[in-house]
């Protein structure tokens, strides 16, 4: 059985230098590039194959939801603080 790939279009992403090395190693562990995991990514969007991940289903954030709710949560500023820490950003 022949594979043939027909190619018809680019797909271009910008990431940074330490992301693009650190996949780029993990990947060849794998034994692929990392051209090949983004086509194998892109077809199981594209068959509705992918689970995105809720981080606001995590245990973490479920377990930070119900102190919020319960009133288990410590005030460590307020708005002028947060300002002054975002101004310094």
């Amino acid at each position: 059985m022949v594979n043939s790939l027909t190619k018809n279009k680019t797909v271009a992403t910008r990431v940074t230098l330490d992301i693009d090395n650190r996949a780029k190693k993990n990947l060849s562990k794998q034994g692929i590039t990392i051209s090949e995991y983004l086509r194998m990514a892109l077809a199981k969007a594209a068959n509705n194959e992918v689970s995105l991940v809720n981080f606001l289903d995590t245990p973490e954030a479920i377990e930070s939801k119900k102190e919020a709710e319960n009133g288990k949560t410590e005030k460590i500023g307020n708005i002028n603080d947060i300002d002054n820490w975002i101004n310094k950003l």
